[in-house]
């Protein structure tokens, strides 16, 4: 999580000085979501309260759905947006990997590091998240991650491209996702890196709350 957290910052910082196309939306949310598990995981290095860190997560889920509102009003349930490579599943995955980070704090965050060596649980789950919910969510997550894994390749240089040329002048390279910092002429900023840091935070966010059901 410390990883990706610094690549994200690194992310924002270059993608408009090398003029490079980039979901700056979602990079800010990885950056959150990971500095915000890294307090969870070491608690010396926790930088804000519960309860702001839950306002932050709530505003980030919202905006999420917001976002995958928009996109079936103007795309519909299976079309794709400007850019010919992302569904509605793009805003909505991060709305759910939101939902997770709240639902963490819901329940109480009971996981403490382990002398270095890995996680262990401090005690019972001390909120008032629902089971059932939080096992949806897992689910979710974890079929989120596998999918992303097996679609990597479509984001490879020469499919960009191709999907580029689809695009036509009208790709803005939005993402379905809000803010990309470029225009439809740049090309994507490390797009398969984008993913491995999607991928990393779901099955965080799993793990972490198997260990808190």
């Amino acid at each position: 999580m410390v990883t990706v957290s610094v690549y994200s910052i690194g992310r924002l910082a270059v993608s408009r000085r090398w003029g490079r196309r980039n979901h700056a939306d979602v990079t800010v949310s990885h950056l959150l979501m990971g500095v915000a598990m890294v307090g969870m995981l070491v608690p010396r290095w926790k930088v804000f309260p519960d309860g702001l860190w839950e306002v932050i997560f709530g505003i980030d889920a919202v905006y999420f759905l917001v976002l995958s509102i928009r996109f079936v009003g103007r795309y519909g349930f299976e079309g794709t947006d400007d850019d010919h490579v992302h569904h509605i599943s793009h805003p909505l995955v991060h709305m759910v990997t939101g939902c997770a980070m709240l639902d963490m704090y819901w329940l109480g965050m009971p996981i403490t590091a382990a002398s270095g060596i890995g996680m262990s649980m401090s005690g019972p789950p001390t909120g008032s998240g629902d089971p059932g919910l939080t096992l949806f969510i897992i689910v979710v997550l974890i079929a989120s991650a596998v999918w992303q894994l097996d679609s990597i390749s479509r984001f490879s240089p020469r499919q960009l491209a191709l999907s580029a040329v689809g695009a036509g002048p009208a790709g803005n390279g939005s993402g379905g996702s809000g803010t990309s910092g470029a225009g439809s002429g740049q090309r994507w900023l490390a797009p398969r890196l984008e993913l491995a840091c999607h991928i990393a935070m779901c099955v965080t966010m799993g793990y972490m709350l198997v260990l808190m059901v």
